[in-house]
């Protein structure tokens, strides 16, 4: 997934010794840790939409609607594979402005499982058309907006 057992245990509300310990075999994630964790595992195991193509890479976007992982009311680091440009730090969800920006990173340099990680599908209807996505991504995430409503 590209990402430390400390974001890991940020995104799922746990600590870092609880992500460690269910790595080692030695406890079981349960509750709503489980329940992200498996939802996680469904993006990565879903086949997604090919939109295209830009500088040789595929435009990949989720094929149906998902249930949010990362809710859009808190803090997150986005991974460096999504997010390697300069930023002034952590990503503030709960501000529209930096939502549609942190979205708009996602939707430009994630794959179709790092747009059902990141980005909760009702908060992205909600601020379209306002995510500044590059050009190249303009109509195909315009596509799948239309699919998610």
């Amino acid at each position: 997934m590209g990402i430390s057992q400390a974001a890991l245990a940020d995104m799922l509300g746990v600590t870092q010794p609880a992500v460690s310990a269910w790595e080692a075999g030695t406890r079981q994630p349960s509750g709503e840790a489980a329940a992200k964790l498996e939802r996680i595992a469904k993006a990565f195991d879903s086949q997604p939409i090919v939109a295209g193509e830009f500088r040789g890479r595929p435009i990949e976007l989720p094929k149906d609607r998902w249930e949010p992982i990362v809710t859009p009311d808190r803090l997150i680091r986005l991974p460096n594979h999504i997010d390697w440009t300069p930023h002034r730090g952590p990503w503030d969800l709960r501000d529209p402005v930096q939502r549609a920006g942190a979205y708009a990173q996602v939707l430009d340099e994630g794959t179709a499982a790092d747009i059902q990680i990141w980005i909760d599908p009702d908060a992205l209807v909600e601020l379209w058309p306002d995510v500044p996505v590059a050009r190249h991504m303009r109509q195909p995430v315009a596509d799948l907006i239309v699919r998610l409503r």
